[in-house]
């Protein structure tokens, strides 16, 4: 009897499992699936995969047991999502048993020692019990309390806490599951806070606000790991320059808090930030040097896999042990131990056991950001890079042997790119002399002379670098679209260049501190070259920057239209198929069928030309944006304790008006530090509302250029946003009603829109734009060529807005004295919408303005919760006592309204 044909799945069980699993989450999580159903078709599949093995049958066990695997990764699913207990601290707040704005007593364990930043401190604390009211219950989950530390008596009184891994504490906080920006296309903070595995979020306002109960019994090697960690991380801080030490921080030990603002910046804009976040780089290299060390004490696979795996386990768990280090850690270890059973270890099968074991784990780590990005891009490496690289070097180190007598067959620029690059004239011609026969192969002669230049292995390299940088790139092109709306085209050639750089000055940052344990004057040309090293390394991207080409900012495509980024993989898989089949040194008979080999090329083109078109189809975005509607909609986001809107003209045309941004943005800079040129204000690595609301959202909308940005006045949490605009985005002009020349806010948008290239028109009263049919008159203020006239609220732009029967008044943050400019002047202010003024403040929304408006609709820009108070009750009353509906961003998160120049439409992100 004939043995049964072998399935290709058995050749990589891992990964195809994985695959399956994943398949079968994404369907319990877009699909209502019972979970009886699932596990009915879970053991249903099991037994028919075991009934059709014993029939010796090939196919249908195989089908049966991805089907099974599909169902299992449904469960688990369901299950996961089932599984929150009841006295979890997230279905505490999400069902309303703790109000988001009372105060909380929460007791619990620091599962690690605390996480410093430059201007506090955060603690990860499993819960045991909470308080709130007189009300106590025995609670789970972790939350994440933040600390802020801003003098020396603060932090004595902290230190004096003893605040440690496995301390027992009792926190007085307020902890929050609330999104604070409700805004399609903004990123959730719920869903962020699950993936870390957080409950909720809170901030320790004081150091009496915690007691220190006692200590709870911890695992003393992990407790030594997070003091080792904690010891490094000041010694980088207290000896490197304070961009060497953050990027050094993060880098190594995975303390991001560190990293300043303008050096992550350069990070991004170069595609290179992934050298500062711990991964299968680190991993890999970490892993490989301990394993190649320990091959020098010992000659025992065993003992050098596990000496290599605690080691490398034990960096994973003390710097926070990410879904990236463990996916990696995981790979490493299974590469490592197939030697030691005496296996071989196949990458494709490696990267499926780490995603398997990762998703049984947690099975929403499927759609986690950094789960995508890291399991994605070593698959590109695996089955794009690697094959291309492979075949390279076959085609250019082919010479005539029994199993492969025949020249390569591919065409003459893959030829002579291989031969250039992999070909070695000096070992042909030794082989040469060796042999009984002699022949003559032609190759390209660049080869002899690259290898004359002793700049073919250099060039090797630099060329499968190249690959691996472009391969990845490719693969992640989507994924970098939705979650970061950005291509760096510099990443092509500053990855090789950026990674040995990070190679190095982990290398000589590590070998500096050892140095300076035994003498400073050793180890002082250490440090210089780390510092070098690191400005080198940070600086790279800035010719490109320059020259405007290092990245881009591209928005995405949103509902039916994301159906885009399916049909991008579908070409992808098909060239990495072929890849995989492709065997340039076949035999002859492959090369006389001529019919066969046309047919076998044609799938790869057909696959190359449709993963052409639609790489440029996601990158120019012909049609991400709406088309015109021929209605005047105003979408008044929330920014917070802010304004922006966003009025999208019946033609089409954009105008964003003010940008949101922080009430007091210095609070992102911590305390001056001394460099060598001396002061040096630091701001870390936050996003700012510009760019994580304003922004996402006008990307979520698959916008790339604003035709017109407005600033109504100079306050920072009106115009600091439209510098991230400016920025992202193409824009044609900049309209504002004052140019105040001493004004810090104003002057940093003024350097925004030179550097930029925008052109400043200001405006006042009197003046009227058009956009189509939509007329749009200002109000106030009056103009002055005064530069040092006052953009404050008083000063704000107020514009009026008409299209066919419907008027809208937009009025900035003026308060009563230019209202009553207004109604002083004869111009008709009935509305249809009104933009309250100042956010809902008493010193704006005078009942002599309501009188004069009489709007249908009211609406005030505002966040959840202000620190001043805003929107004041008095003023929402005396709104809706003129009969006025009343609708806040705080509440309703984005409020959209609309009209054809007839009717009025109101839509709210969340409903009531």
């Amino acid at each position: 009897m004939r043995a049964p044909s072998q399935s290709s799945f058995s050749a990589y069980p891992l990964a195809m499992l994985a695959a399956c699993s994943a398949l079968g989450i994404l369907a319990a999580h877009f699909i209502a699936l019972p979970l009886v159903i699932c596990l009915i078709g879970g053991g249903a599949c099991a037994a028919l995969s075991v009934y059709f093995q014993a029939r010796r049958q090939a196919v249908m066990p195989t089908l049966f047991i991805a089907l099974a695997f599909a169902f299992a990764g449904a469960t688990l699913a369901l299950l996961e999502e089932r599984g929150v207990a009841a006295n979890r601290v997230q279905r505490f707040y999400d069902e309303g048993v703790i109000d988001g704005d009372a105060p909380v007593e929460v007791t619990g364990v620091l599962t690690s020692a605390p996480e410093y930043a430059p201007d506090g401190f955060y603690l990860t604390l499993r819960v045991e019990k909470i308080r709130f009211g007189e009300d106590e219950r025995a609670a789970s989950g972790v939350v994440w309390l933040y600390a802020p530390v801003r003098d020396g008596a603060t932090r004595d009184r902290y230190e004096a806490l003893e605040l440690r891994y496995g301390a027992r504490v009792q926190v007085m906080t307020r902890l929050s599951r609330e999104e604070s920006f409700r805004n399609p296309g903004v990123s959730v903070l719920t869903e962020y806070l699950e993936r870390r595995g957080y409950d909720a979020t809170g901030v320790v306002k004081s150091p009496l606000l915690i007691e220190r109960l006692d200590d709870e019994r911890v695992f003393l090697p992990l407790a030594w790991l997070y003091e080792w960690r904690q010891f490094l991380l000041s010694q980088i801080s207290e000896k490197f320059s304070t961009e060497t030490s953050g990027v050094l921080q993060a880098a190594l030990l995975g303390n991001r808090f560190y990293l300043s603002h303008d050096a992550s910046e350069r990070f991004r804009e170069a595609g290179t930030f992934h050298v500062l976040v711990i991964s299968g780089l680190h991993i890999s290299f970490i892993g490989g040097l301990v394993l190649l060390m320990m091959r020098r004490v010992t000659k025992r696979r065993g003992w050098q896999f596990v000496v290599s795996a605690l080691l490398l386990w034990a960096y994973a768990v003390a710097v926070g042990a990410e879904a990236s280090v463990v996916r990696a850690a995981l790979m490493f270890s299974v590469v490592a131990l197939a030697p030691v059973v005496s296996r071989r270890a196949r990458p494709l099968n490696a990267l499926g056991c780490a995603a398997l074991l990762l998703l049984i784990w947690r099975p929403r780590d499927l759609f986690d950001a950094s789960f995508q990005l890291t399991f994605l891009s070593v698959l590109m490496i695996i089955v794009i890079a690697w094959p291309l690289i492979s075949k390279l070097q076959e085609v250019g180190q082919w010479r005539p042997t029994q199993e492969t007598p025949y020249p390569p067959i591919c065409p003459r620029w893959w030829r002579v790119t291989a031969e250039a690059l992999f070909w070695s004239e000096r070992e042909w011609q030794k082989e040469m002399a060796r042999a009984t026969y002699s022949c003559r192969l032609f190759k390209t002669s660049l080869a002899a002379r690259l290898e004359r230049w002793r700049v073919q292995r250099a060039l090797r390299y630099a060329v499968g670098a190249v690959i691996v940088s472009a391969s990845v790139q490719v693969g992640l092109l989507p994924i970098l679209i939705i979650y970061f709306h950005r291509l760096s085209l510099a990443s092509f050639i500053l990855n090789i260049f950026v990674g040995a750089l990070m190679a190095l000055l982990s290398l000589v940052a590590l070998a500096a501190l050892l140095l300076s344990q035994l003498s400073a004057t050793l180890a002082a040309p250490f440090f210089w070259l780390a510092e070098q090293s690191n400005w080198l390394m940070t600086h790279s991207v800035d010719p490109f920057s320059r020259l405007g080409l290092a990245s881009v900012r591209l928005p995405e495509y949103t509902g039916w239209q994301s159906f885009i980024y399916l049909l991008y993989y579908i070409p992808l898989i098909a060239l990495a198929v072929a890849l995989a089949r492709w065997n340039p040194l076949c035999n002859v008979s492959a090369i006389n069928d001529g019919e066969k080999l046309s047919r076998h090329r044609l799938i790869p083109q057909l696959a190359a030309a449709m993963l052409a078109i639609t790489f440029i189809v996601i990158i120019a975005h012909p049609s991400s944006a709406s088309r015109p509607e021929g209605r005047l909609r105003i979408d008044f986001l929330d920014v917070g304790q802010g304004d922006s809107a966003l009025l999208t003209m019946p033609d089409g045309t954009t105008l964003l008006i003010d940008g949101g941004g922080r009430p007091n943005f210095s609070a992102r800079r911590a305390p001056a530090v001394e460099e060598a040129g001396g002061e040096e204000s630091f701001e870390r690595d936050t996003r700012s509302i510009g760019e994580a609301v304003v922004s996402e959202y006008l990307w979520w909308r698959g916008l790339d250029s604003v035709d017109y940005i407005l600033a109504t006045h100079a306050d920072a949490d009106h115009i600091d946003g439209l510098n991230d605009v400016a920025r992202n985005f193409s824009v044609r002009a900049a309209l504002v009603a004052r140019t105040p020349a001493d004004d810090s806010e104003f002057e940093r948008f003024l350097k925004t829109t030179r550097s930029n290239g925008l052109p400043v028109y200001p405006l006042g009263r009197g003046d009227a734009l058009r956009f189509g049919a939509v007329e749009a008159d200002v109000l106030w203020p009056a103009h002055t060529d005064d530069p040092s006239a006052a953009s404050g609220n008083n000063e704000s732009l107020v514009l009026r807005l008409r299209f066919g029967e419907r008027v809208f008044l937009l009025t900035g943050d003026i308060e009563k004295e230019a209202e009553a400019a207004l109604i002083a002047a004869p111009e008709d202010l009935r509305s249809d919408v009104v933009k309250v003024a100042h956010h809902g403040s008493r010193t704006s929304s005078t009942e002599a303005l309501i009188e004069r408006t009489q709007p249908k609709i009211a609406v005030i820009s505002v966040g959840r919760s202000s620190i001043y108070g805003h929107p004041h009750e008095e003023v929402v009353e005396r709104w809706r006592s003129s009969g006025a509906e009343v609708l806040t961003t705080g509440k309703r998160g984005t409020i959209t309204v609309s009209t054809d120049g007839h009717d009025l439409r109101v839509e709210t992100f969340e409903q009531d």
